[in-house]
């Protein structure tokens, strides 16, 4: 498996893309992130492909210290994660999240943190994103953004 960032080329796997209904609720699709990081030079999508295929899909955002998430201005919010449906239960969503570190230090060299916010899933994702070396932290948001769990890893 391998990451790379998003280019034109890779449009009609960006389309061609499948999200359950369920993850839908939780993640933007692929084509909905690519269009906003066309507008947004602060976000950028990053693929994971197995072979030809592209099985898993992120985005990273750069908040510079102005989210409610982080203040560090050198942290990328992880968004967007998924798999594919027709990939899912292949660990490919665990594969990448283990090579981002090492993709952002390449790609990013002034980042000094990476920050996953999740929503759903909480148990699997929090198991998955500890294996990979993130580590979950305390984090006081209003109610209103829901039951979050805050995990962080710091290159």
């Amino acid at each position: 498996m391998y990451l790379t960032m998003y280019e034109d080329t890779h449009e009609t796997l960006i389309h061609n893309y499948c999200l359950s209904e369920k993850k839908m609720r939780y993640v933007r699709e692929p084509k909905i992130a690519t269009a906003l990081i066309k507008k947004d030079p602060l976000r950028h999508a990053i693929l994971a492909f197995e072979g030809d295929y592209l099985v898993a899909f992120l985005t990273l955002y750069e908040a510079n210290g102005g989210s409610f998430y982080s203040t560090n201005k050198n942290c990328l919010l992880v968004q967007d994660l998924s798999t594919d449906y027709r990939h899912l239960r292949n660990g490919y969503v665990q594969q990448a999240v283990q090579l981002l570190p090492a993709f952002v230090r390449q790609q990013f060299p002034t980042i000094d943190e990476l920050m996953i916010i999740v929503n759903e899933d909480q148990a699997f994702t929090k198991v998955l994103c500890k294996e990979a070396g993130f580590q979950n932290i305390y984090s006081e948001l209003p109610d209103i953004y829901g039951s979050q769990v805050f995990l962080q890893i710091l290159l």
